[in-house]
């Protein structure tokens, strides 16, 4: 299995990393791919190119850049985009984090999708870090990665991705659901970090 990724931050160094060590190959994308292949020397499965020869490499195409850059980017890469699966790990936080800068009736997810409309969109990986990621699991339990999207093939995809880093994939409708999944995110750094949580707990939706 291949999938792309844009960014080279550490949200989307994580996933690439988690993916790979489970077989993946992994193309990353990247503004300077020679400064950013050593970070990932240690895995023979991950490459490191440009932004649109990532976007073309694969079926499946994480976006793992800064909100504030992603629709800009977005927009010069609609035509590698088309017809593909587009997963939105984004969140649309203010520069100091303290806030959503999209929300209430409106979401990132939403906004990526009106930028790809000719691309299937899913929301997942927004609501957990990079720092928990490699660690699959909370209180002893597998942890979960909410998802939405509109199109049943790109839930598809997000599912298998999910599965594949080791988590249980939680599916939580249509795309526009990703307002509340991306504000669940906006709470997770709200407790941690101004309501001195810390960052070892993660959210779970418990069915009787």
């Amino acid at each position: 299995m291949k999938v792309s990724i844009l960014g080279t931050g550490k949200m989307g160094s994580a996933v690439g990393r988690q993916l790979a060590s489970a077989g993946w190959d992994i193309v990353y994308g990247s503004r300077d791919p020679d400064a950013n292949k050593g970070k990932y020397a240690e895995f023979e499965n991950i490459t490191v190119t440009t932004y649109p020869d990532a976007a073309a490499a694969s079926d499946t195409v994480l976006i793992a850049v800064p909100w504030a850059y992603a629709l800009d980017l977005l927009q010069t890469l609609a035509n590698p985009l088309k017809g593909k699966i587009v997963v939105d790990m984004t969140n649309p936080l203010s520069p100091d984090i303290s806030y959503l800068v999209v929300g209430g009736a409106d979401s990132a997810a939403e906004r990526v999708s009106a930028q790809l409309p000719e691309s299937q969109v899913v929301k997942a990986f927004n609501a957990i870090t990079a720092d928990n990621f490699p660690t699959p699991s909370a209180s002893g339990e597998p942890a979960q990665v909410f998802y939405c999207s509109d199109h049943d093939e790109a839930k598809q995809a997000a599912r298998q991705l999910i599965e594949a880093t080791g988590y249980v994939p939680k599916d939580c409708g249509a795309l526009s659901n990703a307002r509340y999944v991306e504000a669940m995110a906006m709470l997770w750094l709200q407790l941690a970090f101004w309501e001195d949580k810390g960052s070892e707990w993660a959210f779970k939706i418990v069915e009787k």
